[in-house]
């Protein structure tokens, strides 16, 4: 009788407060807020959404340089073979940067194979040589990861995959404060605050 009690209010519980005139907020919208009141946003409240979330932050924090870190394909090739394109952006002594590109090959028992590629390939690629290892493939997922630098010191990472944003943080080290939100499978948007 306990358990069906606690289901009810459960189940029933936001709805109950829906009517009353007070929305529910999840505790990741008030982990977001704890940190950067600046984001207050309140289609964000029930549910916080990665993407529009991203805007606001583009909106509040004017992005000064925004750098490529990493970009993974995973894709099958021609012969339905499951693979793996990645570029990465190095940096170099004084500022160069280099972008390094990599294949793998992944077995049917989930083994990673480096694929061996030419200098010219590996290093700074054209887009033809990329365009070549994609063609007649089929995309599974295109996930990038970018670093971007904000003025008066804020510094915002994110992850997409596709269009959609599944990870950003968000750190503003004049005001010593962190928020990190990351897209789980299982347990959908959590988002962390940390203060110094």
């Amino acid at each position: 009788m306990r358990n069906i009690v606690v289901s009810f209010i459960l189940i029933l519980g936001p709805h109950f407060l829906w009517a009353q005139g007070v929305k529910p907020v999840s505790v990741s919208y008030e982990n977001v807020v704890r940190c950067f009141p600046e984001l207050q946003d309140e289609k964000l409240s029930f549910k916080v959404d990665l993407n529009r979330l991203k805007e606001i932050i583009d909106e509040k924090f004017v992005t000064s340089q925004s750098q490529l870190r990493q970009r993974k394909i995973h894709y099958l090739d021609v012969d339905k073979q499951p693979t793996n394109l990645i570029l990465r952006t190095q940096f170099e002594g004084d500022r160069k940067m280099e972008t390094v590109l990599s294949l793998q090959q992944i077995d049917e028992k989930g083994v990673v194979t480096d694929i061996k590629l030419t200098g010219n390939q590996r290093i700074n690629p054209k887009q033809d040589t990329i365009n070549n290892f994609l063609l007649n493939g089929t995309i599974k997922s295109d996930e990038y990861s970018y670093n971007d630098t904000k003025l008066n010191d804020v510094v915002s990472t994110y992850r997409r995959n596709f269009k959609d944003v599944e990870e950003i943080e968000l750190v503003d080290k004049p005001n010593k404060r962190s928020i990190l939100c990351e897209k789980k499978s299982d347990l959908g948007i959590i988002c962390t605050c940390t203060k110094k």
